[in-house]
């Protein structure tokens, strides 16, 4: 039932006439067993004592920081300038990089440092919201999956606001794409992965592969991915069983924001919104998100979407955690399980998963729970 009315729900686009939506109860964050909309989605209930400290401290800190934050091309330059400190942080002994360009997009590459044991490769999309973020800020993560895969990792320097828009953004990643396809020896073995706003770029990657003929990706993984550029809407047709209490994106300043990805000119090639571009994904999908944030319903839509279509999806949905938690590898053991769970979605999808699995000497060691949860009640 779940899924027919998601799936009639998302044939309505922005303009039709409106949808009845029937109420749902809609559940508090945190409060009893965790309601899903897909119901084969995996529930990790329990949380470390540092997930919980820092999902406070960012909620108290730095969401209203982010609140009042001007959105123009000084602050997204001051922004990037703070996020170049993160490139003095010591790079892993265990990884082997090399700075190059595919079709023209910068990149940068990472092994495992005894070699890889892997045919795969794959191409990573940092999040940021098109504004932040990028290859030095999401090194670690990008470390953590060459050694947890044994692939080769590269990270794509896409273009980000102030100097493109998302239409650009969307052109660097699909370009640097179609290079590696080209260079591959094994273009069956590439896996697409991204966070947050590189979650979208990796679902468009999948969407423009099959419009251009191109080989789909072997898989796709996605960290908090955002799935449309107006996830705030609440006169959408997409379930919401829980009441949106994201720890740091503050829902208010997406249709500020908004303004900035989409400016007048070149329109982005294929739909807008991935979650409107299903039929066109045909890769095994694989998603971590957490329980509470704004970009949680749409992508238990598209995994609904996706999973009718007879496309292998395996959603993950965390309690007390911050939005893209994955990234945070030297913080979090949850992120440190996240990673590990992605790398084997990864190698079960390139048939890699009975090799012996690749060592991350500086791993976490504690284990959270996860459970199957039973359908929505």
């Amino acid at each position: 039932m779940w899924r027919t009315r998601v799936s009639q729900r998302l044939t309505t686009r922005r303009g039709d006439a409106p949808v009845r939506r029937r109420r749902e109860r809609i559940q508090r964050p945190g409060r009893g067993p965790m309601r899903v909309a897909y119901e084969q989605a995996v529930v990790h209930e329990a949380f470390s004592f540092k997930a919980r400290v820092l999902q406070r401290t960012t909620r108290i800190v730095f969401k209203p920081i982010l609140m009042w934050t001007p959105i123009n091309e000084r602050a997204f330059l001051t922004i990037q300038r703070l996020d170049a400190l993160s490139g003095r942080r010591r790079r892993s002994p265990h990884v082997q990089f090399e700075a190059r360009e595919l079709g023209g997009v910068r990149v940068e590459s990472m092994r495992h440092g005894y070699g890889p044991d892997s045919e795969m490769t794959l191409l990573y999309l940092h999040g940021g919201g098109f504004f932040s973020g990028s290859i030095v800020t999401h090194r670690r993560i990008c470390e953590r999956l060459a050694l947890k895969t044994g692939a080769t990792v590269i990270s794509v320097d896409y273009v980000q606001l102030p100097v493109g828009s998302v239409a650009d953004s969307v052109r660097d990643a699909i370009t640097a794409y179609a290079a590696l396809v080209q260079e591959s020896p094994h273009p069956d073995k590439i896996v697409v992965a991204g966070d947050s706003a590189g979650g979208y770029l990796a679902m468009k990657v999948a969407e423009l592969a099959t419009r251009r003929g191109l080989p789909a990706p072997a898989a796709i993984l996605g960290f908090s991915p955002l799935l449309s550029l107006d996830p705030e809407r609440e006169d959408k047709a997409v379930t919401r069983i829980i009441r949106p209490h994201d720890a740091y994106l503050p829902a208010k300043r997406l249709a500020k924001i908004r303004e900035q990805w989409l400016p007048e000119g070149p329109a982005i090639e294929g739909f807008a919104s991935p979650l409107h571009a299903s039929a066109y994904i045909h890769s095994p999908t694989f998603f971590v998100v957490v329980e509470d944030e704004i970009l949680r319903p749409e992508a238990e839509a598209m995994a609904l979407l996706l999973s009718d279509r007879g496309v292998e999806v395996e959603i993950h949905l965390w309690r007390k955690q911050v939005h893209a938690f994955p990234v945070l590898a030297d913080v979090l053991p949850e992120s440190d399980m996240a990673i590990q769970l992605a790398a084997e979605f990864a190698r079960r999808a390139v048939g890699e998963l009975d090799r012996r699995p690749t060592m991350d000497p500086d791993s976490h060691t504690e284990t959270i729970s996860a459970q199957v949860p039973g359908p929505a009640a």
